[in-house]
């Protein structure tokens, strides 16, 4: 695992010498948005095949609105961020074009993939409403944000450990009484969890760094190679904390009755769920219609009544926090008050050789195939 990152830059060069570039076929627009024209031509086609790394359980309710609503089957298929990648591009490069949209935590892999002309050039209306740090105009449009915090299940700590996990900061997770009862995963699995890593590693590197890491590698974490799996353990208790506790998932798992809670830490980190129609879509009538829907409020909204997580619109907010619902009425609940969102705009977190993944791989000494 640890020369994931050179071996994904690898590929991609290959695939860039390897594929040739293709026009679109899609019947052509007179204007964007989510006109007749584009909607007929959408159900013509019938079915969309849609590429992503977000959660099974929301996912699945949020496309489902998106298939009641304009008649389009959605064909879901999730993988964590790096190795949907990996694969998306590994099969354009052969002439394989399966995905009409690639959905993932890393723009920088998007916007790499742009100048090797795997993407399609398309601006949804509702793109318009998204900021300009959020957004590669026409290549990608980021859709969500969720910060990460630590995730813990409440059946599995005392009073004591909770207090340390919602005062101590990220050194909380340093300490030695969660030997055994940690679950992590490696930063290759995706963007959310590289993004953690980076932030420890890079833009901290003199508070935290390698020293920081080093003290959670000594608690012997269970190491997952996708984020999914160790969010299930935690909920069923296998584990009494996590780190890069995505609140979308945990959130998820809150809201089917799991006695599961977050901290947010300062700085918090973010992901960004980020989106792009693909350059051969099978389907890209149906691509460029879903495109316009989730750059909508409607459809940004529509994600927000099945978890945690921050629009992109900023015309769109998260209702249950006017009504303190759900999380908001918990007394354990505390929003975060300073968001690290620096390195999406990082040159050096855009390097498809990925350096922080070889680095992690020597602190922790993981070489891959432990557990997820």
């Amino acid at each position: 695992m640890t020369d994931h990152g050179h071996g994904l830059h690898r590929r991609v060069l290959l695939g860039a010498a390897l594929a040739a570039p293709a026009i679109i076929s899609a019947r052509a627009q007179s204007r964007t948005g989510i006109t007749d024209e584009l909607v007929r031509a959408a159900q013509k086609e019938g079915v969309l095949s849609y590429y992503h790394n977000s959660d099974i359980g929301p996912t699945g309710l949020w496309t489902e609105a998106f298939s009641k609503r304009f008649g389009v089957q959605m064909k879901n298929m999730r993988l964590p961020s790096y190795p949907l990648f990996d694969r998306w591009l590994n099969e354009a490069r052969v002439g394989r074009h399966l995905a009409d949209l690639i959905q993932i935590t890393d723009p920088t892999l998007l916007s790499h993939a742009n100048r090797l002309g795997f993407v399609a050039n398309y601006a949804p209306d509702g793109g318009r409403a998204i900021p300009a740090d959020l957004k590669e105009e026409g290549v990608w449009y980021g859709l969500f944000t969720d910060p990460m915090g630590i995730g813990y299940n409440a059946r599995n700590i005392t009073p004591d450990e909770e207090k340390l996990i919602q005062t101590g900061g990220w050194d909380a997770l340093a300490d030695p009484r969660w030997k055994g009862r940690f679950g992590t995963a490696t930063p290759a699995s995706g963007g959310s969890s590289y993004a953690f890593c980076y932030m420890f590693l890079v833009t901290l590197r003199g508070r935290y760094g390698q020293p920081w890491f080093a003290k959670l590698a000594a608690n012997k974490p269970d190491i997952y190679a996708s984020k999914a799996p160790l969010f299930e353990r935690l909920a069923a208790g296998e584990y009494a904390v996590m780190d890069q506790g995505s609140t979308g998932t945990l959130s998820d798992y809150y809201l089917k009755g799991a006695l599961i809670r977050w901290a947010f830490p300062t700085p918090t980190p973010i992901s960004m769920t980020s989106q792009s129609v693909c350059k051969n879509a099978p389907h890209p009538n149906a691509a460029r219609l879903f495109q316009e829907w989730c750059t909508t409020a409607e459809g940004q909204a529509e994600w927000l009544r099945h978890t945690i997580a921050g629009a992109t619109r900023p015309d769109v907010t998260d209702p249950r926090r006017a009504t303190k619902a759900d999380w908001y009425s918990e007394p354990w609940f505390r929003e975060p008050t300073e968001l690290y969102t620096s390195y999406l705009k990082d040159e050096a977190f855009a390097d498809p050789k990925k350096p922080v993944i070889a680095e992690w791989n020597e602190i922790f000494g993981y070489q891959s195939g432990r557990k997820g």
